[in-house]
Parts: C-alpha cells; structure tokens; sequence
C-alpha cells in the first residue's frame, strides 16, 4: 500500500490541501497517512510533503522549509541551481513570471495539478489547452495566495486591516485549543477535518473555472474571431451571452491571437434584455478606458 507522509503537531492549509490533493490522484486515493517528524519513519513513505528538508521530485519529497529553497510555480531559485549562495534566495532568483515562493501544497500542485483537474473533471482529458488553461489559472486564483500565506508574503507593504476569514485562518481555528478538553478530537482527526475543508474550497474553485469561466472563454473568443462583422473597425465586440464574464479572457485572446488593434467597446445583453455598451479599461487599470465614450452618451439609457 501507498504511503503519504506530512509533519505532526500544528498543522496549516499548506499540508492540510496538499494531503487532499494527493488523495484525488488514482495512485494515493486509498493511501495510509503517516504524521510524524521523525525522518526514520519517514523514510519508508512513498510521498513526504512539508517535512523532511528535501525537495526531490524524482525521489516524491516535497519539503519547502530548508536552506537554499526558492521554487516557484514556473521556475525555481536561480542562484542555488547555478551553485550560488544557498542563503541568497527571494523573487529576484526566480527565474519565470511567478516569484512567490511555492509551499508543499504548491510542490504538490506544480508537479501534480494537470492530472489532478484530469481527475475532477474528466470530460477535460481531450482538450489539453483547457487543462493548461486551467492549470494556470487555478494557481493564480487559488494556489498563489496558500503559498504566500505559508511563506509569510504579505500580500501589500502596508494593510489597513487584518483579513482572518481566509482559508488558512479557518484551518488554524481547527487545531486543538489550549483549553481543549482532553476526551475532544484527536490531532489527526482534526486533520482530517482540515484537508476536507481546503478540499472543498479547492474543488469549488476549480469547478468554478471550468464550468462558468471556461464556457465565457468560448463566447468571447468567438465573439473576438466574429468582430469584423459587428463594425468593419474590429474594435467592437458583440456578446450574446448576457452577463458573461470578459475581461480577463478578452485581454488574454487578444494576445492569443495576434489582434491588430485592440478592441475598444463590448455591446451585451443584460439580464433584464437591455442591450449595453461598456469601455474596455486598459489592462490592469479599474477605470482607465482604452477609448472612452463621449461625454454626452455617458450615463444615458
């Protein structure tokens, strides 16, 4: 039998989600648990995630604690593969788009997430773009913030506040209090009660993407490929899908496709069948329009 290993004590969402998604693959779905931090015994486990000290993909361990790591989810720590300084690591060493360091359950995720999506969405396995559209969007959505939370990033130099309503504040509420009583759960089931709800998030958020943004995706990319026939200019896109999500695939396609000149406005249906027309913002920028409307349209039905 199959064996996965983690570390005892104290657990996080990092470990707790990365059990679960090990769990969803055919080769670990009826494996045995091992918690402990006594590396004889992890040894012998065929899988070790965030325990151990060592990150070897050929040798399925998955620690991110030790000296020298800094993989990221498209690269990894430049300075220590080059044989530089172990200690000189951060986003400055990664060498892809991506400088959040990954946590266990980013190891997991990194080496593992294509079959994983394969797996809870099987109708997936013949369109391999979809999967790595998914892949990546996934990870950035969902995976990003568990492993910067994990590494202790801040997600801005300075807060206004603290939010203690996130995936990773819920897991750590499931530890055993200072007061617990002694007959309560024990620490692996509490354990098990965490990897059941990063499980649960995870898998609303992966369902999310393929079954409401993936379908978008579609309707903007025929849209988008349909342009020239809604206005010779091909700045103006036509939805038929009231309320479809854009704008994130509209800036993506365009690239995908090579557009010449970037499309200014999209016409849609509304939900209660008033026709509308909106500006396309300039990528990254809330209120920043490509083209604006003129004054005297704005605001008028």
């Amino acid at each position: 039998m199959s064996t996965i290993g983690t570390h005892s004590g104290a657990f996080q969402a990092d470990e707790a989600l990365g059990v679960w998604m090990l769990r969803r693959l055919p080769q670990y779905a009826n494996s045995l648990l091992v918690r402990t931090r006594d590396l004889e015994k992890l040894k012998p486990l065929t899988i070790v995630i965030d325990v151990g000290g060592t990150y070897d993909h050929d040798v399925l361990r998955y620690d991110h604690h030790q000296r020298g790591f800094f993989e990221t989810f498209d690269g990894a720590n430049k300075a220590a593969k080059d044989g530089g300084r172990p200690d000189v690591t951060g986003p400055e060493t990664a060498t892809g788009e991506f400088k959040t360091k990954l946590s266990a359950s980013g190891l997991v995720y990194k080496h593992y997430g294509r079959e994983l999506i394969a797996a809870l969405h099987p109708s997936l396995r013949s369109s391999p773009e979809k999967i790595e559209w998914v892949y990546k969007r996934m990870y950035i959505e969902f995976m990003e913030g568990i492993d910067a939370n994990d590494n202790g990033i801040e997600i801005a130099d300075t807060t206004r506040y603290r939010e203690t309503t996130t995936l990773p504040s819920r897991v750590h509420r499931l530890n055993a209090p200072w007061n617990a009583p002694k007959d309560g759960p024990t620490e692996d089931e509490r354990f098990a009660q965490a990897s059941s709800l990063c499980g649960e998030e995870f898998a609303s958020a992966l369902a999310h993407l393929v079954d409401v943004e993936l379908p978008a995706r579609d309707v903007v990319e025929a849209a988008l490929l349909a342009r020239n026939g809604v206005d010779p200019s091909g700045e103006i896109l036509c939805l038929t899908s009231g309320g479809c999500p854009w704008k994130t695939h509209l800036y993506e396609l365009e690239r995908a496709h090579a557009v010449p000149k970037p499309v200014k406005f999209v016409l849609y249906e509304d939900s209660s069948g008033m026709w509308r027309v909106q500006a396309v913002t300039v990528e990254g920028t809330a209120f920043t329009n490509r083209l604006g409307l003129l004054e005297k349209w704005r605001g008028v039905r």
